[in-house]
This record gives structure tokens, sequence and C-alpha cells, in this order.
């Protein structure tokens, strides 16, 4: 199981006042992004780079020694290592520098003092890009949206979900269940019907994890490896499909 809580990012700007406004912005609106450090040359940085490893860069073109655009280069060129994405910042709209940043494979460019829904607009897009990479990773992951987060989750960690009004309750293995801001209707499209049945308004169960059928009271026990049991009542049409499964 794995849960997105944090971008990781690194600020390079060689004025102060810039460098700490947008500091206070990321702050402020963007609570999920947690900055590794805050530079204001051009050899720093390029260290926290590479030590920090950030998801997100924000890299000013105009530096006092160099400029960003080398920086970023120069990142370009190390083999084997995480590419971060990058967000220019400077206080000029040079075409020049814009279509240097875009075959560079900049993420975006903003201009400074910086707009809180450009910079919104542009951080939402690396956020996007991030999770459909760790989805891709192991497509037979689940994603569900947390608050602030987005969890990502195993078929075989789920051991049901239960409806809360909006919301649903998802009970996972090791005790680690979580409230995800989904409704059941939601959840069940996107889980594979060959394991998870829909048990009633109000719950989805994973099959494999049931050892027993109470026939008389129309319920199903769940059992964790860890041995912890759940127990579910059911309707009398679930029951009847429940007796028919094949059970891992």
């Amino acid at each position: 199981m794995q849960k997105i809580n944090y971008i990781t990012a690194v600020i390079i700007e060689d004025e102060e006042l810039p460098r700490l406004s947008l500091m206070n912005k990321l702050k402020e609106y963007h609570p999920d992004i947690q900055l590794l450090a805050s530079c204001e040359d051009y050899d720093t940085g390029l260290i926290e780079i590479l030590r920090g490893k950030p998801d997100i860069v924000f890299l000013d073109i105009h530096l006092q020694d160099k400029s960003g655009l080398q920086l970023l280069e120069q990142i370009q060129k190390i083999t084997d290592f995480k590419q971060p994405k990058v967000i220019f910042t400077t206080a000029f709209s040079d075409k020049e520098y814009l279509m240097k940043a875009i075959r560079l494979s900049a993420s975006d460019y903003l201009l400074k003092p910086i707009d809180i829904e450009e910079l919104a607009v542009a951080i939402d897009k690396i956020r996007q890009s991030i999770l459909q990479a760790a989805l891709q990773n192991d497509k037979q992951n689940y994603s569900f949206r947390t608050f602030n987060s987005l969890l990502i989750v195993r078929p075989e960690d789920i051991i049901c979900c239960k409806a809360d009004g909006n919301y649903s309750e998802m009970i996972l293995l090791h005790g680690k269940d979580e409230l995800v801001f989904e409704r059941l209707c939601e959840i069940e499209k996107k889980l594979d019907p060959n394991i998870f049945i829909r048990a009633g308004k109000s719950c989805i169960i994973n099959k494999n994890y049931i050892y027993k059928l109470d026939l008389k009271n129309t319920a199903c026990i769940f059992r964790t490896p860890e041995g912890k049991t759940y127990e579910v009542v059911v309707s009398e049409k679930v029951m009847a499909y429940l007796k028919s499964c094949k059970f891992s």
C-alpha cells in the first residue's frame, strides 16, 4: 500500500523577497508540497537538487552568477538521476528564454510576481503527472482520494468498504483503515468484480478473505492474515451467490 502525501520541491531564487513570497504561497495554498530547500545561488541549488532529488524545482532564470537554463542543462546531462519537473520563474517576458525553456522540457514558465492562480495551475499539472506515473508503475493497484492525498492500494490490501454518507470507510490489512472521499458506487466501478462483491447498499467485500458463511443469520465472516475477524450481514441473494463461489 502506498499513500502519496507530499510532493517535494526546491526553490532557487537569488532575490530574497520573491523567494520568501513563493515560500509563503506554497505554505498557505499548497500544504501537500514539502519544501526541501530554498537557495539563493547556482551552486547551492545544484547541491540541493542532487541531494534531495525533488519532484519540482522552482528555478529563477536570471541568477547572479549563471542562468537557471544552464543549471537545468547541467542536471539533464546527469545519467541515472531522477529528473525533476522544472517551473521557471522570471521577471521578464522574453521569447528567447521561453523558447529555450520549452526546448529543455520545462513544465511551466511563471512571471514574477507569481500569480496565485497561475501557480496553482502549474503545480496541479505536475501533481497529476506524478500521480499518473505512480499508477502506471503498477497497473494492478487502485487509487482513491483521501484528505490532501491519493491512496495507492493493492487489491489484496482491501478487506471491505463501507458507505459513510458521501464518503466511504475502507478496511485495510494491518489495521490501516482509511476514510476515502468517494461514494461506494464510485469505488465499486474501480474494483475487480471477480474479487469484490457488493454485499448490500452499504458494503463491498473482498471474497478472498471470507472464511465462514453463517447461513442462519445470512452473514459472512472475514479473517485477515493477522487473525482479525469481521462480520457483515448480507442479503439472501448475495448469500446464494456466495454459496456458489469458489474461494481462493
